[in-house]
């Protein structure tokens, strides 16, 4: 009897085996230590460890790279002279906040447009314009008619220099006007939806301690929120109290002298069937920034000229 006792004794507290990691059978009795690896809540705790550590490499990593501006373009243009790329533009006609040191404003996105790839100049050439001894003056022909346009070297040469030299060379010939809104009417870009430009990039002249405003009639340049982006696309203003805000924050290099009433005619997809330039005298100058920065306008809403 005491040896069957003894037996059930020593039966009930063998340790039980490492490789089968589970009690004896029989129950009962102190339990024996089970491995880790068996409790559900150490696989949580180290699959929760392992995403923290995927997600913190993720951050570091995207630390490194270089950021775009949604709807807008990229955040770190190409330098100047050199093709941008490719960027999704707010053609929606979404808003993207422009912050200045002054105020924040928002601004349709899409006249904020940068030059694509694809295009072909690396930089626009020199034209050797005589800002002092010369006037230059921009014939846009439509559909609708004529839209004259005097352009301003002396404020905004390597605006006005491109400007010139694209015409030259037949770029904007057949390019439509891509954005038409009750204040602004935008063309200029050779993919038609503000995506597209000359393949280089303009500083910004901005004049912002004297800016021209924003008037019935200003040709100004479009470009993206870095301030050195304008390209190819270019903007008429039609009505001048929703343009304020651009107030020396956009390149302005021009003003129509005539066919206002042609620009508040134009409608999303009018092309320009022909653009050119006329370099004339100094003398036969038409409208000067210091005459739209007095007010003095060649036309007036309801009382365009004829040329």
């Amino acid at each position: 009897m005491a040896r069957r006792e003894r037996e059930r004794y020593t039966e009930r507290n063998r340790p039980m085996r490492k490789e089968t990691g589970t009690r004896p059978p029989g129950g009962g009795g102190a339990q024996a230590q089970e491995s880790p690896w068996n409790n559900p809540i150490v696989w949580v705790a180290v699959a929760g460890l392992a995403l923290a550590v995927v997600l913190a490499l993720g951050f570091l990593v995207g630390r490194g790279k270089p950021t775009e501006t949604a709807g807008a373009g990229t955040g770190t243009p190409a330098a100047e002279g050199t093709p941008a790329a490719t960027v999704d533009q707010g053609i929606a006609l979404s808003t993207t906040e422009v912050v200045t040191e002054a105020t924040a404003t928002s601004i349709p996105a899409d006249v904020l447009s940068l030059p694509g790839e694809g295009t072909p100049y690396a930089a626009p050439e020199d034209q050797n314009l005589d800002a002092a001894g010369k006037s230059y003056f921009l014939t846009i022909e439509t559909e609708k008619g004529p839209i004259l346009v005097e352009l301003w070297p002396e404020i905004a040469p390597r605006t006005v220099n491109s400007m010139v030299f694209l015409t030259r060379e037949g770029f904007y010939d057949g390019l439509t006007f891509h954005r038409v809104e009750d204040w602004v009417v935008q063309g200029g870009d050779p993919a038609g939806d503000g995506s597209g430009g000359p393949g280089y990039l303009l500083p910004a002249e901005f004049n912002a301690e004297n800016p021209v405003p924003h008037s019935y009639g200003t040709l100004a340049m479009a470009r993206t929120m870095d301030p050195n982006s304008a390209g190819s696309q270019f903007y008429f203003v039609k009505d001048p109290g929703a343009a304020q805000h651009l107030n020396g924050q956009y390149t302005v290099f021009g003003h129509v002298v005539s066919g206002m009433d042609v620009v508040n005619q134009l409608a999303v997809g009018d092309k320009m069937t022909k653009v050119t330039i006329e370099e004339k005298d100094k003398a036969e100058s038409q409208v000067s920034p210091d005459d739209v920065r007095a007010g003095k306008l060649p036309e007036t809403p309801g009382q365009e000229a004829t040329q």
